[in-house]
């Protein structure tokens, strides 16, 4: 169990702490109804359900008795992550050098392959500037040069950390968790269970859906998908990257919403400029083509990338308050576990009013 091993481990001894305290009320309290676990009975009073009414045991005495039942309070937590190509795209890159180290070389969560020797050292990451499509990081590493620590995340690896510890705190919790996503061959919608292996399974099916080679990301697919597919009222979280649905997806939002407890979170996307200045080599995800590299240096570009994503964000933020979801975004470049762990803080504020 590779990935949710790696989502448990990063838990330090506070965030476990601030867990323990999160889990009563975390999220508003939806119950599956009345269960077939038969507690005991009790004397029958005005407005008990005549269907409840034990008539064999009201015939052996002398007053109408009625069964209780212990009832079914376990939830359903559902991670639905939109996985595609765009998923495969670095989310966050920090690189860091040990002491005394003065040559680049670089290893990344998403490496690939390892350039011969006499190959550039840089890393090539590959983004689309202004938006969320982007192919995760090729390290490029000299042979002369020992491997360098660095902080090199895909959007994928951040989702699969968000869906890892809602499902992992909600199979703690007791109740039944599921991360579906969208595969190659259609939907992935995965019985909700409460056994840690078959989480990791779901987090597999995201990881490797989410690669350079797959099919663009087919969110109002997905959300239409998961209106007929999800009966049963649940806890929701679609995790996405950092995009603005269309109004077929908000549609379908909106509809989802009115069913279950819904949650937007959007992954922040990769500054191209940012990874421009610490050199690397930036690739279009569809076409390949690279990103010049004074994009890094030109302050009117990183200007109107930051007017732009500014603008997404509130575009979608006031979308989505239009339909009742509530929503928040996940900074690659902050600790994602600890964000997490905020959206569920706000979530149990909301849910005890």
């Amino acid at each position: 169990m590779a990935l949710l091993t790696r989502i448990k481990t990063s838990l330090t001894i506070p965030a476990q702490r601030r867990v323990a305290g999160l889990l009563d009320g975390a999220y508003a309290s939806i119950h599956a109804g009345r269960s077939l676990d038969f507690a005991d009975l009790r004397a029958y009073v005005p407005g008990d359900d005549v269907k409840d009414i034990d008539w064999n045991a009201t015939a052996r005495g002398d007053e109408v008795l009625v069964k209780r039942y212990v009832g079914d309070r376990k939830h359903t937590i559902m991670v639905v992550v939109d996985t595609g190509r765009e998923m495969a795209g670095t989310a966050a890159i920090a690189p860091t050098r040990l002491p005394g180290e003065g040559a680049h070389a670089w290893t990344g969560a998403s490496a690939r392959a390892v350039a011969a020797p006499g190959n550039d050292s840089r890393e090539k990451a590959t983004t689309r500037s202004g938006t969320s499509e982007s192919v995760a990081p090729v390290p490029m590493v000299s042979e002369s040069v020992a491997p360098v620590p660095m902080v090199s995340e895909s959007v994928a690896d951040v989702a699969i950390t968000v869906a890892g510890l809602l499902g992992w705190l909600a199979v703690g919790h007791g109740d039944y968790a599921s991360i579906a996503s969208m595969g190659a061959d259609g939907p992935f919608l995965p019985r909700p269970t409460l056994r840690e292996t078959e989480l990791e399974r779901m987090l597999v099916a995201v990881q490797e859906s989410s690669t350079p080679e797959s099919p663009p990301a087919r969110f109002d697919e997905l959300v239409r998908t998961m209106i007929a597919a999800t009966r049963r009222r649940t806890v929701m979280f679609l995790v996405t990257a950092d995009v603005m649905p269309g109004h077929a997806a908000l549609a379908s939002m909106r509809r989802l919403a009115a069913q279950h407890q819904l949650v937007h979170i959007a992954i922040g996307e990769l500054d191209p400029g940012a990874a421009a200045r610490a050199g690397r080599e930036l690739r279009d995800v569809d076409s390949g083509l690279g990103l010049p590299s004074f994009v890094g240096h030109d302050d009117v570009l990183a200007r109107e990338f930051a007017r732009q994503a500014e603008r997404r964000h509130a575009e979608r933020a006031r979308a989505l308050e239009q339909i009742g979801v509530p929503h928040a975004e996940i900074s690659p470049d902050d600790v994602v576990i600890t964000q997490v762990l905020s959206v569920l803080e706000r979530m149990r504020h909301v849910s005890t009013r």
